[in-house]
C-alpha cells in the first residue's frame, strides 16, 4: 500500500490542505487537517471525478487528490489487507519452528497450522524475544540452522531488548536483516538472514 497524496480534505468539520498516507492499517492526515483513521473504520469508499469519498466511524470524508490519484487509493483500499501470516511469509507447506512466548493472540493465529516440532523439520524460524535469555537463545537457534531465516519478535518501543540490541546480535554474527513488519499492538517482527559469503 503505502501511497501518499497532497490534496484538499474535509473530515469532521473541517476543511484544509493535508498530505494524506494511506498504510496497510490507517490512513493519516497531515498538515491543514490532522487525523487517524483506522481502516477497520472505513466501512466504505469510491471514486469520483478528482475526489476519493470515505464513508468513515466518524462521518463522511472526501480528499481532492486529482482523478488519477483517487482512483489508485480506491483500488488500493479494495484490496484486502495482508494477514499476519503472509506477512511472515507463511504459505502451503511452510514449517515454522518457534521458541519463547507464544501467547500473543495475532502471533498465535498466524503459527496455529504451520508449526513444526524441532528445527530440523523446519522450513522457517522464529523466536519471541523478551529478555536477554531470550536473545541469547535465539542467536543459539540460529547458529543451529545458519541455512533458514530466522523471524525476531520483540516488544515495540523501548524495550528492552529492543531493535538496536537484537540487531547488534544478529550482525555481530553475520546476518543481516531482509524485512519487518508489525505483529500486533505490542510486538514487531524483524526477518534475519545470514550474509552470503
Amino acid at each position: 500500500m503505502g501511497r501518499e497524496a497532497e490534496g484538499e480534505a474535509r473530515y469532521r468539520g473541517e476543511a484544509g490542505r493535508v498530505l494524506a498516507l494511506l498504510e496497510p492499517q490507517e490512513i493519516i492526515l497531515r498538515r491543514g487537517i490532522r487525523a487517524r483513521i483506522p481502516r477497520a473504520g472505513i466501512t466504505g469508499w469510491r471514486a469520483e471525478g478528482e475526489a476519493l469519498h470515505l464513508d468513515t466511524a466518524e462521518g463522511p470524508m472526501t480528499l481532492a487528490l486529482g482523478a488519477r490519484e483517487a482512483a489508485a487509493w480506491a483500488k488500493a483500499l479494495a484490496r484486502p489487507l495482508p494477514t499476519l501470516a503472509g506477512k511472515l511469509g507463511l504459505g502451503p507447506g511452510t514449517r515454522v519452528f518457534a521458541t519463547g512466548d507464544l501467547s500473543d493472540g495475532a502471533l498465535a493465529a498466524a503459527l496455529a497450522e504451520a508449526r513444526a516440532a524441532t528445527a530440523d523439520a523446519a522450513s522457517l524460524l522464529l523466536a519471541v524475544i523478551l529478555d536477554e535469555v531470550q536473545l541469547a537463545a535465539a542467536c543459539d537457534l540460529a547458529r543451529s540452522r545458519p541455512d533458514l531465516p530466522l523471524w525476531c519478535v520483540y516488544r515495540r518501543g523501548k524495550a528492552v531488548p529492543g531493535d538496536a540490541a537484537v540487531r547488534a546480535a544478529f550482525r555481530g554474527m553475520g546476518w543481516i536483516d531482509s524485512r519487518s513488519c508489525a505483529v500486533s499492538d505490542g510486538l514487531t517482527a524483524t526477518r534475519y538472514v545470514r550474509r552470503r559469503g
